[in-house]
């Protein structure tokens, strides 16, 4: 997931482009196949769940699965164009609700459809995922299969472990009730005041930038109830970044790309202090090598994927991979290259109907 990161740092505004799933999810990562763009064939109960291509999702964000380690996925791939699907929502809304409050996020993909298709859809039927616009049917492709009105829906549940843990077409809670027996909270079950709830449901899902900009006045304002829980939590934080900190020093000399990643985000959330103000430093050092330095680039090219992605329409698929192969193109020894010159192969391969 690209981020687009403004800070200040010793006077002067840097902005750094940093890939927030690495930076967040420090510590023990995913299975190499979580964040990979290669094409599945066919994914399995036990398999490595297929990523998201780049896309665009009905809430904005940019995701990868890598964002809900120790969480559960559940994936609803649908057909808007059939009745009986379109009539199974509310029973899919009530599944939703039975798990309201537990560590577990529902995304409806949509093959085929443009984010203007997925909106709509989730106002008709009042959907209640977060719905995800495969465009080209890349995602279906991943795992394997093709929706159509002879395959209306299919789901899969990704575990904590990023692995598949049900593949089918029925969403029984047992399954996901399952796959939640080693999935995790690292804030809410913490004891923290309830008026933090927003700011802690932002932390659990990676949104650190945005929480911290809450959380921060509120060690200062309030009651005092509230600033000393809020105290203990941004202290938390602090102690998961400085679990990136480690993460990087180690990563440094043989990932580069990483280490720099962990440094930015740190630097992110803590400008001002001297833990960001060093991690900073650590960051902009990085940047001189050169395999960093294309690989910042190549995202910053790459983040115009995803804003064409938005308002793509069926009809500019060979643009939409034109852009793509310019990436693969321009920084083929870069992560971001790489990962684009897969993709623009499997665009080329994927159908959707």
């Amino acid at each position: 997931m690209l981020t687009r990161a403004f800070r200040r740092s010793s006077g002067r505004t840097v902005r750094t482009w940093a890939v927030v799933a690495l930076a967040c999810a420090a510590g023990a990562a995913w299975p190499a196949g979580g964040s990979s763009v290669a094409a599945a064939a066919d994914v399995h109960r036990g398999d490595v769940a297929p990523d998201f291509p780049p896309g665009a999702f009905a809430d904005g964000g940019r995701y990868r699965l890598a964002d809900f380690k120790d969480k559960v996925v559940v994936l609803f791939f649908y057909e808007k164009e059939c009745p009986t699907c379109r009539g199974s929502i509310p029973a899919r809304n009530q599944v939703v609700d039975q798990f309201k409050g537990r560590p577990v996020k529902f995304i409806a993909v949509a093959p085929g459809d443009t984010l203007s298709d997925v909106n709509q859809y989730a106002r008709s039927t009042r959907l209640k995922m977060t719905g995800f616009s495969d465009l080209f049917g890349v995602m279906q492709t991943r795992y394997g299969f093709q929706i159509s009105l002879h395959n209306i829906y299919q789901f899969r549940i990704v575990g904590p472990d990023g692995k598949v843990t049900t593949a089918g077409i029925d969403l029984k809670p047992a399954d996901i009730e399952a796959a939640l027996a080693t999935a995790k909270w690292r804030y809410k079950d913490g004891g923290y005041h309830a008026s933090l709830a927003t700011v802690i449901d932002q932390l659990e899902w990676h949104q650190y930038e945005p929480a911290l900009r809450v959380l921060r006045p509120s060690t200062k304002a309030g009651s005092k109830a509230v600033m000393e829980s809020a105290a203990k939590l941004l202290d938390a934080v602090r102690a998961e970044a400085k679990e990136w900190v480690a993460e990087a020093a180690t990563a440094a000399a043989a990932d580069p790309v990483r280490a720099y990643d962990l440094y930015a985000r740190v630097a992110a959330c803590f400008p001002g202090e001297d833990l960001g103000t060093k991690a900073d430093a650590a960051a902009m050092a990085l940047v001189k090598a050169k395999p960093v330095a294309d690989e910042l680039a190549a995202r910053k090219l790459y983040d115009g994927v995803y804003a064409t992605a938005t308002k793509a329409q069926l009809a500019q698929k060979a643009a939409f991979g034109t852009q793509i192969a310019a990436v693969a193109k321009k920084y083929p020894e870069t992560p971001t290259g790489k990962s684009a010159a897969a993709f623009a192969d499997e665009l080329g391969r994927a159908s959707a109907e």
